[in-house]
């Protein structure tokens, strides 16, 4: 398993804060199981951790919310912008309405005291695991430090809609459907009993009826407050609205052509599919530019999916989710007894890339297209699917 701190070939280490002593020697007590494999150590405030951190490097901090002076939203938000590459942790009880946002802003995993050692075990493992085995250090630094996915310019005024006070849950349901941030956020918190944990393949709508209008206003205005005022590189700009829209038809698409229970997670993995384009090239001025690749798909030499998939394993999507994101560009040969949430997601992606004619996908991959579309599953259902990507495209602006 990759997961040593960055530079450092010794055992992974995990820094535990929080300002009642009592936990933490119930943290040292509980966790002694793991001595020999992780390097623990321990904090009981704010200050004392960062100094811990400019001293020695470390793979995750678990933090407490409610300590004294430096709290811990302000902790995890100091970690990420000052070591990106650290994974971060919440172990907090109960914590008012407004810093639950500041929690889902600063943190990538969410956990309630009193914890059961084995979530908190199987947690920190799941943080101490990297996704790219050949950027694994890179792809985690670019992935770690990102708080909330931006929405594209021409975007805003959905997310002004929602954050209205005449603002309707029917049109909240729409803003977050169409919003790839938003989508990723909402899931991220859903997989978590700190904010109410969902049945891991609910819908995008029933995840946002079950957490309210005022929970999800309050996500997308700390996602939006996160966001730069400074104009977006043109070229760049136009690079990720095309991507945007491909995401939006495939998402469209990939909702046929998933099986009902797997549906929820098709839809997902579609409309997050270059999530790590965002990551990487949003923002950037075009004095910013060093190191990008759009030909190639990269930053610093980092491939945006690596980054991309790095980020939602880091915020607990589940793993069909991820894996679908992971596999979207690599040829599929589905099981005859079901196309899967990744073959769902790959038969959309290449039906809505030939929508564009001269597009590079227009010839290539064409056996394999014609393979899944023969796919028991999708030729059993009385659609031209070929028409069906056409409209999708057509309605999402491509």
């Amino acid at each position: 398993m990759s997961g040593l701190a960055t530079g450092s070939t010794s055992k992974p280490r995990v820094l535990f804060v929080d300002d009642e002593s009592r936990i933490l020697d119930g943290l040292r007590r509980s966790l002694r199981v793991k001595r020999n494999e992780w390097e623990m150590a321990f904090a009981v405030e704010g200050a004392e951790a960062l100094e811990m951190l400019a001293r020695d490097p470390y793979d995750v901090v678990v933090s407490d919310m409610r300590m004294p002076r430096m709290n811990g939203a302000e902790l995890l938000t100091n970690i990420s912008r000052e070591h990106p590459h650290i994974a971060r942790v919440v172990l907090s009880g109960h914590v008012e309405p407004d810093t639950a946002i500041q929690v889902a802003v600063a943190g990538h995993r969410f956990l309630t005291k009193p914890a059961e050692v084995t979530s908190l075990i199987a947690v920190i493992e799941q943080m101490l695991f990297r996704t790219s085995s050949a950027h694994r250090d890179a792809a985690r630094r670019l992935a770690g430090g990102v708080r909330a996915i931006p929405t594209l310019p021409e975007h805003t005024e959905r997310i002004a809609a929602l954050l209205a006070p005449d603002a309707s849950l029917t049109g909240a349901v729409q803003t977050v459907m169409h919003d790839v941030g938003l989508t990723a956020k909402l899931l991220q918190l859903s997989t978590s009993t700190f904010f109410g944990a969902r049945p891991r393949n609910s819908s995008i709508e029933s995840i946002v009826h079950a957490m309210g209008l005022p929970t999800v206003q309050a996500v997308a205005g700390a996602g939006h407050e996160l966001r730069s005022a400074e104009p977006w590189d043109p070229e760049i700009e136009q690079h990720l609205r095309v991507a945007w829209r491909h995401a939006m038809a495939t998402a469209s698409l990939a909702g046929s052509m998933a099986s009902p229970a797997n549906r929820p997670y098709a839809q997902a993995a579609a409309l997050m599919q270059d999530v790590g384009q965002l990551i990487c090239l949003a923002e950037i001025g075009a004095d910013q530019r060093a190191g990008l690749d759009l030909a190639a798909g990269s930053r610093d030499g980092v491939p945006f999916r690596d980054v991309g998939v790095e980020l939602l394993h880091l915020w607990g999507l589940p793993a069909p989710v991820v894996s679908a994101v992971a596999q979207r560009d690599r040829p599929h040969a589905p099981d005859p007894s079901g196309l899967g949430v990744a073959g769902a997601v790959r038969a959309a992606h290449l039906l809505i890339r030939q929508t564009r004619p001269g597009g590079p996908e227009t010839d290539a991959h064409a056996a394999e297209l014609t393979a899944l579309l023969s796919h028991p599953q999708l030729a059993a259902q009385d659609l031209d699917w070929r028409e069906s990507a056409a409209d999708a495209a057509r309605e999402a602006g491509l």
